[in-house]
């Protein structure tokens, strides 16, 4: 019979002992943001107050935004940027997780650009293929993460060397913590590529340099340069699908943009001014009486709805990406079911998924997307091949183009969804809904319409849509983070129910875990794995970290 307590010992010092390079406590973007101390208590008592509360945060960015355009790291920034694309050169957007699903709507973005100028017959325009995003794991973890694939550097590596780049290319690693392995790992194999590397970051790279050898193969090159935004911590303790993904999509934005306006400076009238104004009218948009009516109402309403052990199902077509790579998120985030393939009837139905009523799943990805999807085809062997452990490797599943389609976002109809308790949200920024979304509303118990703006919008022209995007995005993640801290999965500021699937994961719920408990960082991963092992025993399902509180903190 296992020696739990043995086992966990032993777990746990194979921890400590190989994943010193995973410790990040000193990173400035993991840090507890002093705003936000009691959120979870404050949304519990009142979900206007805590809706403030997280908007705080928020404010926060507009004079860094404005700071960070006026830097001479952003000039020099924009002009590589410009004359990668002068030159027929590719900028490649490089994210994990919450900066994967930016990097895609940047690239989105880019393309819908491009388009709408080559219809005004605009010349000397770059191909909409010059931006590409690069997420860790590819196009199918917009739907599910792979959480593991974040501890290689090999697997960005080979990424990376199927876009052979080279001299005239830019990598952009965005990174809120400036040490994400796989991140790093394509930034590696660009600069032995001959790229030109931009690391966008929260957190100074001076912090890691010399501390992570990854970091330094990558910051030490002459060839990479770092554009560092000092945002401090999340509204979320270590959740970078917040403030730091906001900052980072609008900069990277604004380069390109401005960049456009160099190649067609007669289309739309930008400059450093008016993005910093822009940036401003968003959060003055998200404060204002009526968007936090909207925040509120959604909070409640999910909260009530899940409490009743009912779904809610998002529909929509411009913004479809902004809403998946929000709702992806919820599942490692707050240990809640991801989304299941079509398939799998035997998983748990996901809280809250997103389709498009307007045509089929195929066409769904493609549109939301703006090109076909590019998804990952390996053999368990071909993971092993580039270095990935044979124990890790086994168990990643297939995340190629006829996997992702398994996830039906198109106007396909879902019984299982439909049936019961179930509630069908169209979400948009400043359009009603289409007949579509009646016709299969009808087949929900309840819906209901969330749009933003009604058509009275304040928010400058801009030919990426940045700030459409950007208020969609913040005002999501405020009514998808109240609804989980009114359900008990946010204690202060603290995500207590993430799922442990990688090392760095492992070491935010130990300090997690530390804190609250008043641990040392030892004690706290020994609990950490000897609570894993003994939920293991017992088939029980949920959060390790919330079972560990829940333990300790009640003897």
């Amino acid at each position: 019979m296992l020696d739990i307590k043995k086992e966990a010992q032993r777990l746990s010092d194979e921890f400590l002992d190989d994943s010193k390079e995973y410790r990040l406590g000193f990173v400035e973007a993991e840090q507890s943001n002093p705003k936000t101390k009691e959120m979870g208590e404050i949304f519990r008592e009142n979900t206007v107050a805590g809706v403030k509360t997280l908007l705080s945060v928020d404010e926060k960015l507009v004079p860094l935004f404005e700071k960070t355009l006026n830097s001479e790291e952003f000039d020099a920034f924009c002009k590589d940027v410009f004359e990668c694309l002068n030159a027929g050169g590719k900028v490649i957007i490089s994210g994990c997780g919450s900066t994967g699903r930016l990097a895609m709507r940047i690239e989105a973005s880019f393309r819908q650009a491009i388009r709408a100028l080559a219809e005004k017959n605009k010349k000397n325009i770059p191909s909409e293929d010059s931006v590409v995003a690069l997420m860790t794991g590819g196009d199918y973890t917009i739907i599910r993460a792979v959480e593991s694939f974040e501890d290689y550097t090999s697997l960005g590596c080979m990424q990376v060397k199927e876009l052979a780049l080279c001299n005239k290319d830019i990598l952009v690693g965005v990174t809120a913590t400036a040490e994400t392995t796989s991140i790093l790992g394509t930034a590696k194999q660009a600069l032995e590529d001959g790229a030109k590397v931009w690391m966008i970051v929260c957190t100074d790279p001076s912090t890691v340099v010399g501390k992570l050898q990854r970091a330094d193969v990558v910051y030490k090159n002459p060839n990479c340069e770092s554009l560092y935004m000092k945002c401090g911590g999340m509204a979320l303790t270590g959740s970078t699908r917040m403030q730091s993904s906001t900052i980072e999509q609008a900069i990277i934005l604004s380069a390109l943009e401005l960049s456009l306006a160099r190649f067609v400076p007669e289309d739309i009238n930008i400059d450093k001014s008016k993005l910093a104004k822009g940036f401003a009218s968003c959060i003055n948009m998200l404060k204002s009486d009526v968007v936090i009516e909207h925040m509120v109402r959604a909070t409640d309403m999910e909260t009530a709805l899940y409490e009743r052990g009912g779904h809610v199902t998002y529909f929509a077509d411009e913004y479809m990406l902004d809403v998946l790579s929000d709702t992806t998120e919820r599942g490692p985030t707050f240990s809640v079911p991801p989304f299941r393939p079509q398939s799998r009837t035997d998983m748990p139905m996901s809280w809250a998924f997103a389709k498009n009523p307007t045509t089929s799943t195929e066409n769904a990805w493609f549109e939301c997307f703006e090109r076909k999807p590019r998804c990952i085809d390996k053999t368990t062997d071909e993971y092993i091949d580039i270095g990935i452990k044979p124990e890790v490797a086994k168990k990643i599943p297939k995340i190629d183009f006829n996997s992702l389609l398994e996830y039906e976002i198109g106007c396909e109809p879902d019984p299982d969804r439909e049936g019961g308790d179930s509630l069908a949200v169209w979400i948009d920024y400043d359009k009603s809904a289409p007949s579509s979304f009646g016709a299969a509303a009808a087949r929900y118990k309840n819906s209901e319409q969330l749009v933003l703006c009604n058509g009275n919008s304040s928010l400058p022209e801009t030919r990426l849509k940045i700030f459409e995007h950007l208020t969609m995005k913040m005002f999501i993640n405020v009514f998808s983070t109240g609804a989980m801290a009114k359900m008990g999965k946010i204690c202060g500021n603290y995500m207590i129910c993430i799922n442990i699937a990688n090392k760095k994961l492992v070491d935010r719920a130990t300090r997690i875990i530390a804190d609250l408990c008043k641990l040392d960082y030892e004690k706290a991963n020994y609990e950490l794995f000897c609570e894993k092992l003994l939920m293991e025993k017992e088939g029980k399902q949920g959060s390790v970290v919330q079972s560990v509180l829940n333990r300790l903190l009640t003897v």
